[in-house]
């Protein structure tokens, strides 16, 4: 993506130097209306680093959820929550009793389509009638099968919703109930918040959980409905004598290619009926229970806390690996990619932890009219001692540039026809023209009308404040930064006197 360098800040960047006097300095003067004091600085080469900030919460990064893939009983569970566990350590089992009669099933018909295929290509024959009748019955019994099943599946589902929003909605009323509104931090509200918030993905996760179901269902249906029309076309082109044809040897290698796909999902479904830890990492999540009934679907089991249906039957996460989502509005959108430095610095802590920029949602999320666009940092490393859920600053670098010319910013005035900077040349002021590339608030690039140890003007010493008893008079700086600046900053501030 192609950068720019930004003439003002999006937001206040880190620089790397450290102000060595702040702003509001006083300075004593003669009570002398004749004589103008001046704050200065020294143009020297500097870094400006510009960043564009968001904030969010820590979550765990390298996330793996697994998933029984077929129905049955679970008939063991060797794992909970905060355990440790290794690669190709058993995590669960099920019965395979079903998934076993699954892929028997799978198989059988696979065999007979091939059968169904090396006969269409060879002619018509009476074993090849008694076959294709057989073909046509089972596949009829396996059709009806999956539209029971279908059947069932929707209505676990739809109680599962319901479940889920019944929750939600006592979160709902148990809030109302409370006298919470909105944003209302007096306890219990904030607590009753979270749960609304919670059920409420809870719902929605149970009705995407019930829509794939549903439709794998559905799939099955049509798939089992496919094979038992192509078994009775297959049956009425041997009953009328037909020859083999090439409009019956397409739709007998058709059937083929469903039925193999058909032998490698139960074989999945088999295989997945011990799950087992694909990678070393730390329990987060069991969901399901043994002696627990697996549903059709088989993605996890049924959770008994506030927030409705678990996702995911077990879910494994990397200690001390993280990441945080905040956002941005759609004005800095564009300023932010993937691959971009990032320093992330969490609740409590005052050390940033490096991190890289992952992911930049293409749609917006619009709330109230307000567009905002979710960014994602991954952060380098373990970090063993934050905790998922903990809020967190992050300062994306969109823009760098190192050793450059810089002046303190408030040394630079632009207009319309420009920016000038002011020389302190002899002691006297002299405006000069300059032109300016990336800035933030404490230093500015200079790319042409200073150079490096020039002295520039940051503030007029004008306002005298007279002395009630000893009539000499006491200036206020109008701003700016003086002493030194470590790191490539500006040094050598001072006070001069014109006139």
């Amino acid at each position: 993506m192609r950068r720019r360098f930004l003439k003002m800040p999006l937001i206040i960047g880190a620089v790397v130097v450290i102000v060595a006097a702040g702003v509001g300095t006083f300075f004593l003067t003669r009570g002398d209306a004749a004589s103008v004091s001046y704050r200065t600085g020294v143009a020297t080469l500097g870094t400006i680093t510009q960043t564009v900030s968001l904030s969010g919460n820590l979550a765990p990064d390298g996330e793996t959820d697994l998933d029984f893939e077929g129905s049955g009983k679970v008939t063991s569970v060797n794992v909970q929550p905060g355990q440790t566990v290794t690669t190709g350590e058993v995590l669960a089992n099920q019965d395979p009793t079903t998934v076993d009669a699954s892929l028997t099933q799978a198989e059988a018909t696979l065999s007979a389509a091939e059968a169904n295929l090396t006969q269409a290509k060879s002619g018509t024959t009476a074993s090849s009638l008694t076959q294709a009748e057989g073909q046509v019955n089972s596949s009829y019994v396996s059709y009806q099968t999956a539209i029971t099943s279908l059947a069932d599946t929707k209505a676990v589902n739809a109680e599962q919703i319901a479940q889920a929003y019944a929750a939600y909605t006592t979160a709902q009323s148990l809030a109302t109930a409370d006298g919470c509104t909105p944003g209302d931090t007096t306890p219990p509200c904030p607590q009753d918040e979270a749960a609304i918030s919670q059920d409420y993905q809870a719902w929605q996760a149970a009705v995407v959980k019930g829509t794939q179901s549903d439709d794998q269902a559905q799939g099955q249906v049509n798939a089992d409905k496919v094979q038992w029309e192509n078994a009775k076309a297959s049956l009425t082109a041997l009953e009328n004598g037909s020859a083999s044809s090439t409009t019956q040897v397409s739709t007998d290698q058709s059937q083929v290619e469903i039925d193999q796909v058909n032998v490698t999902n139960a074989q999945a479904a088999v295989n997945a009926a011990t799950l087992k830890a694909p990678t070393g990492g730390l329990v987060e999540e069991v969901n399901v229970t043994d002696g627990e009934q697996i549903s059709s679907g088989g993605t996890g089991g049924a959770s008994s806390g506030s927030s409705g249906s678990a996702t995911h039957a077990i879910v494994i996460i990397t200690p001390g690996v993280f990441e945080v989502t905040g956002s941005v509005s759609d004005t800095l959108v564009n300023e932010i990619a993937v691959g971009q430095s990032a320093e992330v610095v969490a609740a409590g802590s005052s050390e940033a932890v490096a991190g890289k920029v992952t992911e930049v949602a293409e749609a917006a999320t619009v709330t109230s009219g307000v567009a905002s666009f979710p960014v994602t940092v991954v952060l380098s490393g373990a970090s063993p001692s934050l905790r998922p859920g903990m809020s967190a600053s992050v300062s994306v670098i969109i823009n760098q540039v190192v050793g450059v010319t810089t002046v303190p910013t408030s040394a630079v005035h632009t207009t319309g026809a420009g920016s000038t900077v002011t020389l302190f040349v002899n002691g006297k002021p002299d405006p000069v023209a300059v032109t300016v590339g990336a800035a933030d608030a404490t230093l500015t690039q200079i790319l042409s009308g200073v150079k490096v140890g020039d002295t520039v003007v940051i503030a007029t010493i004008t306002s005298t404040i007279p002395s009630s008893t000893t009539g000499t008079g006491r200036s206020l700086t109008g701003g700016g930064f003086g002493g030194g600046f470590g790191g490539g900053g500006f040094g050598g501030g001072g006070t001069g006197r014109a006139g």
